[in-house]
């Protein structure tokens, strides 16, 4: 079973869920979730780009876009998501636009107003950045 039984429900199906049946959900979820978020060393996929370029890329858009912050140059703080969602299709969420992507961190400064830094994300694939995800990790719009 993979969590797309899960994602082609409704939200009234998904609400009346059993116990059991939800248990299950989470325990798919738990087991999908570390592909997205994998640290250099953990890759299990072949990659178009090595850690720096990805790093080289997100500071040039972020260089050309005028965006607050200083993109975070550690590797060690380098993400890799291994089957990042890019476009969800409504209608069959197996055909999904799914692609491995490099989650760079962009770090703001201390403020009142802005609590946390964003992210951008680069497509191995395309070598160039097709999304942001916001603080809390919702994709917010390019500029």
């Amino acid at each position: 079973m993979s969590l797309n039984k899960y994602k082609k429900m409704s939200d009234k199906e998904f609400k009346n869920l059993n116990k059991k049946e939800f248990k299950e959900y989470l325990r798919l979820l738990d087991e999908d979730f570390p592909r997205h978020h994998r640290r250099i060393e953990e890759i299990t996929v072949e990659t178009v780009l090595k850690p720096e370029e990805a790093i080289e890329i997100a500071k040039k858009y972020h260089e050309e876009k005028k965006m607050d912050g200083t993109v975070n140059e550690q590797i060690k703080n380098l993400f890799f998501d291994e089957a990042y969602t890019f476009e969800i299709n409504e209608e069959d969420r197996d055909l999904d636009d799914l692609r491995p992507a490099w989650r760079v961190t962009v770090d703001l400064p201390p403020s009142t107003f802005t609590f946390e830094d964003y992210t951008l994300i680069v497509s191995d694939r395309d070598k160039k950045v097709l999304g942001i995800l916001d603080a809390n990790g919702h994709p917010a719009n390019l500029r």
